[in-house]
């Protein structure tokens, strides 16, 4: 039972619906969404960190989705995109890291 609780909390899903809830708060105008999305992260981003090829990047990935909070809350909609476009990259960069073992 915690290996599956670990998965979920650390894992893929959790890394989906943080995406997904930082979509949708951007696309929606909703601050509160991104906020979520950017708290979910937290773990997801603690967790990868202890890996090496991912440790300088991953402690900054909830900050890029913070500002992205900040800048949605200011309505500046091309640096809240850009600021999640980092996370989207580092998420892309995961997955081939993960399939190509």
């Amino acid at each position: 039972m915690s290996d599956i609780l670990v998965q979920i909390i650390f894992g893929w899903p959790a890394i989906l619906v943080s995406f997904a809830l930082c979509v949708a708060g951007l696309l929606l105008k909703k601050v509160y969404l991104v906020v979520i999305g950017a708290v979910l992260f937290v773990p997801v981003s603690l967790f990868l960190r202890g890996y090496p090829s991912l440790r300088w990047l991953a402690p900054f990935l909830p900050i890029f989705l913070s500002g992205s909070t900040f800048a949605l809350y200011k309505k500046k909609m091309l640096f809240a995109w850009l600021l999640v476009l980092q996370v989207i990259i580092f998420n892309a960069w995961l997955a081939i890291i993960v399939l190509a073992q």
